[in-house]
């Protein structure tokens, strides 16, 4: 036969055997793809098993920094202040604090059998068997979390020591961490503490409605007797409290409260802890049960009404302890009222005083305006607050809403310094006399250019010293565009402490004040503290430290030995210094000056004059002040000057009896002429000459002057009086009004760069800057600033 013949026969066995091999190779394929996807999940497996196993790990030593026994305490806090002449060296009792009814501790053995079975009927049955956790609780509560099954009952997943725990730390957060976090505390507290010790504690402390904390307080409360004498059916009512204290008060809702009572008497019986005939005589009682009417919390100090700043301190102090204790805000209420404290405070009570004086009289605030409202704080140089004050006129009441230190409000122009101008100083961008144009930004709100400035006129190109001293906002913008919003923002919150700027803020509106929720008068005096110090930022506090009962120092509550932040250097801080200074002198904070002293400051207002500011500093405190109203509304030109007559009255009380006293300058800014059309240094006494204030290491450039750096440093030359600005500037050959009506609220990036520097080091551009200078204003228009109040508008 031939091959080909041959061949027409093994054909079909030669297919069929490739068929095979391929389908072997294609299960071949299959198998090993599942074994690498096996192999992949066992070892994810055993990575989230080790990772569990080690978060698990880290978890089972937790446990909370609670002393069952410390809770007993009931000893007065006492306030210290400094002694005369604000010694702080010899401290004097201010006021002691203690209270009679919001929590009086009552000990194991006068608890009575009833309410310690009803409790523990109700909200933990198998609380006496149990290491601190009850699993077969623990995994009912989850399964009807996920539906697994579902319980009618009232019993919750948490024993009576993980309840503890919640009420003494705060930590409510629904979370699986939290969950299991709680467990090993609780197992840990009861390697530590007897079950009695527990029950007492949980006894003494839990919430029982009505302000009450413990079952002593709740009795006196509800029936007006001690809780030893209270039977079954009073018993199983104030239990049935503690699993929603608004919703089961007994004077509120005695009905629903009489519903769960009857549910804990149930409890009790059917667990055997009661007899039939006590159940059936707890059921009778519970059918007319008569409660008492509510007495008040007796509060006592020595002062009866705390003063704003006391109100202040206490709060901090409540956070420090917190924080400390890692605990509750009742409980840390509880420390103060009980504790035995000894709170050193750093209240200046001369300056208190003065500034309680400025806010409760009809001088500062006219009669005629009475509902309007203000807020002030007064820092030293170090983070001492000083003074604080609220509210306007006389306090009646204790831990108010406080406008210094709770409401948030727009800060306007007044943080043009720190977000704009200090840290491009700081940045090497401008210095005192550079150039930067005073021009809209395109498409500011609703397709128009913007900003608006107060005079409704745009200025061109003009000196970083008169953008500040007028206030302009086209200006700032500008320069805050420069050195980007997100930089400035970001200095404020990590150099200067403030906590309420949003991702929102994140745009060019904040340069004059457009935040989404505002700052506080304690944020903005803080962050002006580094135009008096070289620089430097200090935590504000308003205590010098506390002491527990036993006398020893509370962990983190020590403000004595407190580091600063370096928030701009001390040559940057000292220009800051002079540009603010002219601002007193020539610009809008004229009318808070202080004759014969070295003073800074800012002012802003907002939209309307909603807000109005003022915040500046002496050589012996920097303070801020607040105006406004309690619910946004326009203040009107008038009252929006108050500010800055506050601050200056304020001020003026405190420092004209001390001696003088001048800022410390870095020796490395010196003082030189330059042209205020130019912004380059001059001969002194040249044409259109100032005198300003630079860092030796970046001098604007040298207009071909030998002879116009003076050889005077800063702290030879700060004690003069600078020039009157009326002559300052030659009439512009283009000033233009405009009619847009920007608002702060909306930006957009696309526009072109308008800034220019003077400096040597900023490159040819900057050096060609004053080829096509603008003046500034004419002499009618400089004076506009005395006329501010009536023509100021959008955020001036």
């Amino acid at each position: 036969m031939r091959k080909t013949d041959i061949n027409k026969y093994s054909g079909p066995a030669g297919v069929q055997g490739d068929r095979i091999s391929m389908g072997k190779s294609i299960a071949g394929m299959i198998f090993k793809g599942l074994l690498t996807v096996f192999v992949i999940f066992v070892i994810a497996g055993i990575i989230v098993a080790i990772s569990l196993a080690a978060f698990i790990g880290n978890l089972k030593n937790s446990s909370v920094n609670l002393d069952l026994q410390k809770l007993k305490l009931n000893y007065t806090t006492f306030v210290y202040t400094n002694g005369n002449g604000d010694d702080s060296t010899h401290p004097t009792q201010y006021i002691s604090l203690y209270s009679d009814e919001n929590r009086v501790w009552v000990d194991y053995n006068k608890i009575p059998q009833a309410m310690k079975d009803a409790i523990v009927s109700i909200e933990d049955k198998r609380f006496w068997e149990h290491n601190g956790v009850d699993w077969k609780r623990t995994m009912g509560a989850a399964a009807n979390l996920f539906h697994i099954v579902h319980s009618s009952s009232g019993y919750g997943g948490s024993t009576i020591t993980q309840q503890l725990i919640k009420n003494m730390t705060g930590d409510d957060e629904v979370s699986l961490t939290r969950k299991i976090t709680e467990i090993f505390r609780a197992k840990n507290i009861e390697k530590k503490y007897s079950k009695q010790q527990i029950l007492e504690a949980y006894l003494n402390v839990v919430n029982f409605g009505s302000g009450c904390n413990g079952v002593e307080t709740a009795a006196k409360t509800y029936y007006d007797k001690d809780i030893k004498d209270c039977d079954i059916a009073q018993c199983a009512a104030i239990a049935g409290i503690t699993q929603n204290p608004a919703a089961y008060n007994p004077i509120l809702h005695p009905a629903a409260n009489k519903k769960r009572q009857q549910t804990v008497i149930k409890a009790m019986h059917d667990q055997k802890r009661i007899t039939d005939k006590q159940y059936q005589d707890a059921m009778n009682e519970s059918e007319h049960m008569q409660f008492a009417t509510k007495k008040k919390v007796s509060v006592h100090d020595e002062n009866k009404v705390w003063d704003w700043y006391t109100d202040a301190m206490i709060e901090d102090v409540k956070q420090g302890l917190m924080k400390a204790y890692n605990c509750s805000s009742d409980h840390a209420i509880d420390l103060i009222y009980h504790g035995g404290l000894k709170i050193y405070s750093a209240m200046n009570q001369e300056m208190q005083k003065d500034a309680e004086k400025a806010f409760t009289d009809n001088t500062t605030f006219p009669a005629s305006y009475p509902n309007l409202q203000g807020g002030y704080t007064a820092m030293d140089y170090s983070g001492r607050v000083m003074a604080i004050i609220g509210s306007r006129g006389k306090k009646t009441s204790d831990r108010l809403f406080n406008f210094a230190t709770d409401a948030k409000r727009q800060p306007g122009s007044s943080i043009k310094p720190l977000a704009v101008y200090a840290p491009a100083v700081n940045l090497g961008k401008v210095t005192y006399s550079s150039l930067i144009n005073d021009e809209p930004v395109p498409n500011w709100k609703d397709g128009k250019s913007g900003p608006d400035n107060w005079n409704h006129v745009y200025h061109g190109e003009i000196t970083v010293e008169y953008a500040l001293e007028q206030s302009w906002n086209a200006a700032a913008v500008q320069l805050f565009k420069e050195i980007n919003p997100a930089y400035g923002l970001d200095f404020m919150r990590q150099k200067l402490g403030f906590t309420s700027i949003e991702s929102s803020d994140y745009n060019l509106a904040a340069a004059i004040g457009g935040l989404t929720h505002g700052v506080t008068v304690r944020e903005m005096t803080a962050g002006y503290q580094i135009f008096g110090n070289g620089g430097k930022y200090y935590k504000p506090y308003t205590y010098y430290y506390v002491m527990d009962h036993d006398g020893n120092v509370i962990n983190g509550m020590d403000n004595r030995s407190e580091m600063p932040v370096q928030a701009i250097s001390s040559s940057s801080a000292t220009i800051m210094n002079k540009l603010l200074e002219n601002v007193m002198r020539n610009g809008t904070g004229r009318e808070a000056d202080l004759s014969g002293w070295q003073t800074f400051g800012k002012t802003g207002t907002t939209n309307s004059d909603i807000d109005s500011w003022f915040v500046g500093g002496t050589p012996y405190a920097v303070a801020g002040v607040w105006t406004g109203y309690a619910t946004p509304r326009a203040q009107g030109d008038y009252q929006a000057s108050f500010a800055k007559k506050i601050w200056r009255n304020i001020m003026k009380q405190y420092i004209e009896n001390k001696p003088e006293k001048t800022f410390s300058f870095d020796p490395n800014v010196i003082s030189a002429s330059f042209d205020t059309h130019t912004g380059m240094i001059v001969p002194a006494g040249s044409a259109n000459s100032k005198t300003g204030w630079f860092d030796k290491n970046n001098m604007p450039k040298n207009g071909n002057a030998d002879d116009s750096i003076s050889s005077s440093n800063s702290s030879e030359i700060m004690s003069r009086e600078p020039e009157n600005s009326s002559s300052r500037y030659e009439s512009s050959s283009w000033q233009r009004s405009y009619s847009s009506n920007p608002s702060s609220e909306e930006w957009h990036q696309n526009s072109s760069n308008f800034w220019h520097d003077g400096s040597s080091s900023k490159g040819s551009s900057s050096q060609t800057s004053s080829q096509g200078w603008h003046g500034g204003t004419s002499s009618s228009q400089s004076s506009a600033s005395s006329e501010r109040s009536s023509s100021r508008n959008n955020f001036g």
